[in-house]
C-alpha cells in the first residue's frame, strides 16, 4: 500500500510546492518591452518597498491635464546594492525623467529602463 501511495504523495508535494512559482509574472505580460518612451515630471511618491520599487510622478499632458504615472523597477535590495539607492533618494516635488516600456493597456505606467534626476544625472547602472 505504501509503494502505491508514495508516487502520488510525491507528485502532490511537488505540485503544492511549485504553486508560488506560477504566482510571479514577467514584465512582458504587463509592459510592451518592444517600445520605449521618455517622460518627465514631478515626483509625487517614492515607495522603496518589496517586491518592486515604485516611483509615482505627475506629468502634464498636451491638454494641460496633470496625470500621475507609475514607474516600476526591480527590488530595493538590488537597487541599493548595484546603484546605491536608498529610501530617501526621491522626495515629492523632485524633477525626474524616466525612460521605460509603456503598459500594454495604455495605463499611465512604465517598466523603467533609465532614470535621470533633475540635473540629468543617470541613476541606474
Amino acid at each position: 500500500m505504501k509503494k502505491i501511495l508514495a508516487p502520488f504523495i510525491l507528485i502532490a508535494g511537488l505540485l503544492i510546492g511549485s504553486t508560488p512559482l506560477f504566482a510571479h509574472h514577467g514584465a512582458s505580460v504587463v509592459y510592451d518591452l518592444e517600445q520605449s518612451v521618455t517622460i518627465s515630471g514631478v515626483v509625487t511618491d517614492f515607495q522603496f518597498i518589496n517586491p518592486h520599487v515604485l516611483i509615482f510622478f505627475e506629468v502634464e499632458n498636451a491638454d494641460g491635464i496633470k496625470v500621475v504615472w507609475s514607474a516600476g523597477l526591480t527590488s530595493p535590495n538590488r537597487l541599493a546594492r548595484n546603484d546605491g539607492w536608498t529610501r530617501d533618494l526621491f522626495k515629492a516635488g523632485d524633477q525626474i525623467t524616466i525612460t521605460g516600456s509603456p503598459a500594454r493597456g495604455g495605463a499611465p505606467s512604465l517598466w523603467v529602463e533609465m532614470v535621470l534626476d533633475g540635473q540629468g544625472k543617470e541613476l541606474l547602472n
